[in-house]
């Protein structure tokens, strides 16, 4: 009972921490799926209203193809990062009679169906190696988990050992981690982003497996135990590839 309780006390606190956070750095992500036979029109539809209402600011965007997984032809368009303050401002210009017209005409003829929007805040402390660079990549693979309930302590463990590898081995991998914070799932969210220039980059460059360089640092066995208590923790995860469009951002 009591490590129940744990587990339910640790996502609550790591939740209110980051809505205490003064300025934390929040990310809204909005999917569309074009409709069929549409495509080109939404595009065109996206690059004019970019030019008038997505230019400058908080309201500068990044659009990206998702080409695989269950969204796959499906685009995203994320804003930030930016401050809880900030996100008033975006909704209120979005909201405009202006912003709202000019959307209506240009790309919502175009669009079957949309997801979000969803507000994300990175979970520096989780990072590995991340980019400094504060321009885009060509590719971004996301890789999304979603726990059981009362698990985000443990998640959190498994995700501090995974990382003890990564640097005791000194890999060189690189990514960075998110947690989603409102606008979906109920249950705790979180995704880790490997910025990528080509598929090739998919290649593992290590010259030994990582379950193999697991033991060594954690001591024989433990790959297993980490697979047992990643099976308990993890109620679902799948991923996607994301292609940069730069035609279609401002940022």
């Amino acid at each position: 009972m009591i490590k129940r309780t744990i587990g339910i006390l640790i996502p609550f606190f790591i939740f209110t921490n980051l809505l205490a956070q003064p300025n934390p750095d929040i990310y809204r992500v909005m999917y569309l799926k074009p409709k069929s036979g549409s495509n080109s029109q939404l595009l065109a539809g996206i690059k004019e209203h970019n030019k008038k209402h997505h230019n400058k600011g908080v309201m500068r965007v990044r659009t990206y193809r998702v080409v695989s997984g269950e969204k796959s032809g499906w685009l995203v368009r994320t804003y930030g990062p930016m401050s809880w303050a900030q996100v008033d401002e975006f909704v209120a210009n979005s909201e405009s009679k202006a912003h709202v017209d000019h959307g209506a005409k240009h790309i919502r003829p175009n669009i079957e169906e949309t997801v979000g929007p969803m507000y994300w805040t990175p979970m520096e402390d989780l990072h590995y190696n991340p980019s400094t660079s504060d321009k885009p990549s060509k590719m971004t693979r996301v890789q999304f988990t979603q726990l059981n309930p009362g698990m985000s302590g443990e998640y959190y463990d498994l995700r501090q050992k995974y990382n003890e590898v990564h640097q005791k081995t000194n890999s060189d991998a690189s990514f960075s981690m998110g947690h989603l914070i409102h606008g979906g799932q109920r249950h705790a969210v979180y995704a880790t982003f490997s910025r990528m220039d080509s598929w090739s980059d998919m290649a593992p460059t290590a010259s030994t497996s990582f379950s193999s360089r697991y033991n060594k640092v954690h001591g024989n066995g433990s790959w297993d135990k980490f697979l047992k208590q990643v099976s308990k923790t993890i109620k679902k995860s799948h991923d996607e590839m994301r292609v940069y469009m730069k035609d279609h951002s401002t940022r």
